[in-house]
């Protein structure tokens, strides 16, 4: 069986290659092509103007036309990644036996539904399979405007692999399954990796526990081979973490972290879904610096107490202090690492937002605004339901909840922002 496998392009007002890959679905993959199963894949996003020195960078992008529900938004719309003709370019030779879609982002659904229809195109007779979190978390909208043969949730990946593959899903096989990039892409500037699977957390405002239930764990000599391999044989030093709670079994996270210490590899690690500063302890603050942790993310969203315990109650002020003075013990400056607070839910209070934003600033912390995006099957996202219906108003880019005259404000928030983390930068050069 040969299997054309496409990561599809992003549609929106702004879009930036923050170590974007579709993880995921490249384990699938990867489980499937050691199966004997051949693949052809696509990564529509595989062209950027630009990196820096951590392997990032500005996607390269065409303006397209505005969808209505969004023509009163003072910005291009563009769709980011190849080009339309090379991507036709691609496929018109492949002889697929079925095409497999992948989804992201379900404000992105546009960027699905234009590959899908020229995947069409060249393949009518060829069954297209959607998967990812689009047809998870709206699987009537996706069956409506994706013109797929069949869509699968993530929380039906027993059922994908048995009913299309015939293949019998063995969880301990497949999570501990992780991509070798050269079979997927000619060349790479990092390696994304997951050590775990799932979240324990159920906050208001997050879809993980609809997209992923349990809680697995790599092995973490495997995790530390496949480090090592990386960065011996092919040269890559930015490795980024996508576990959801990388410190969740700390003693799991801790041995991967020692096997690293120990090898004296100089390499960079980068965890951009957020780290748990409760679990920090002094040992684990003294391994993430000595591992080559690069400006560390963890995750706060706000330091009001009524909607942290509303939210999940997963960390407190008292739990931030705390965790900043480890740091700081292991030897983090000011500056060098990083607290996420949410922009832009419902009723936020902007002025209480400032006051966080100072905390944290006092503190020594960058401050990463996480602009709000409503998410279906959410807590928050049910509250608004009926005014949520396209996808299109999921965006983060838009402030749904917020009048246009208000978008001043978040701007100067931003900007206020970037002024005080350019401080650290001047302290810490």
């Amino acid at each position: 069986m040969r299997i054309l496998a496409i990561n599809p392009w992003i549609v929106d007002f702004a879009a930036y290659d923050f170590w974007l890959k579709p993880y995921g679905f490249l384990v699938i993959l990867q489980f499937l092509m050691e199966r004997g199963i051949k693949i052809d894949f696509i990564d529509c996003l595989d062209k950027k103007e630009n990196r820096d020195n951590f392997g990032r960078g500005k996607y390269y992008s065409v303006v397209i036309e505005k969808p209505a529900v969004l023509k009163n938004i003072p910005r291009y719309f563009k769709r980011y990644g190849i080009e339309e003709e090379i991507f036709r370019e691609k496929i018109k030779n492949k002889k697929p036996d079925i095409i497999l879609i992948t989804s992201s982002m379900t404000y992105w659904y546009q960027g699905v539904e234009r590959a899908a229809r020229i995947v069409k195109e060249y393949f009518p007779e060829k069954p297209i399979v959607l998967g990812g979190t689009y047809p998870t978390l709206l699987p009537r909208h996706a069956k409506e405007n994706i013109p797929s043969d069949y869509n699968f949730s993530s929380l039906e990946i027993k059922k994908f692999f048995k009913s299309i593959f015939n293949i019998t899903f063995n969880p301990s096989r497949f999570y501990n399954t992780l991509p070798i990039y050269e079979n997927f892409y000619q060349s790479i500037d990092y390696v994304v990796l997951r050590t775990t699977w799932g979240c324990p957390f159920n906050c208001s405002y997050c879809a993980i526990r609809s997209l992923q239930r349990g809680f697995y764990e790599v092995s973490s000599q495997t995790i530390f081979d496949y480090i090592l391999n990386y960065h011996t044989h092919k040269g890559i030093k930015d490795f980024v973490f996508y576990d959801d709670a990388l410190f969740y079994r700390k003693d799991h996270a801790k041995d991967i972290l020692r096997n690293i210490v120990k090898s004296r590899i100089q390499v960079r690690f980068h965890t951009p879904n957020a780290l748990h500063i409760r679990f920090l302890d002094e040992e684990l603050a003294y391994l993430i610096k000595k591992a080559g942790f690069i400006n560390p993310h963890f995750g706060l969203e706000t330091l009001n107490e009524k909607l942290q315990k509303t939210w999940q109650n997963k960390v407190n002020k008292d739990d931030l202090l705390k965790g900043i003075k480890l740091l700081k013990k292991a030897g983090f400056k000011n500056g060098e690492f990083c607290f996420y607070l949410l922009l832009g839910y419902p009723n936020q209070d902007l002025k209480e937002l400032r006051k966080d934003i100072e905390t944290l600033h006092s503190e020594g912390a960058r401050i990463s605004l996480a602009e709000f995006s409503p998410t279906p099957k959410t807590k928050i996202f049910n509250n608004y339901r009926t005014i949520l219906k396209e996808p299109l108003l999921h965006n983060n880019s838009i402030f749904t909840f917020f009048p246009h005259s208000k978008l001043k404000e978040f701007w100067d928030i931003k900007n206020y922002v970037r002024q005080l983390n350019k401080r650290w930068e001047s302290t810490t050069s």
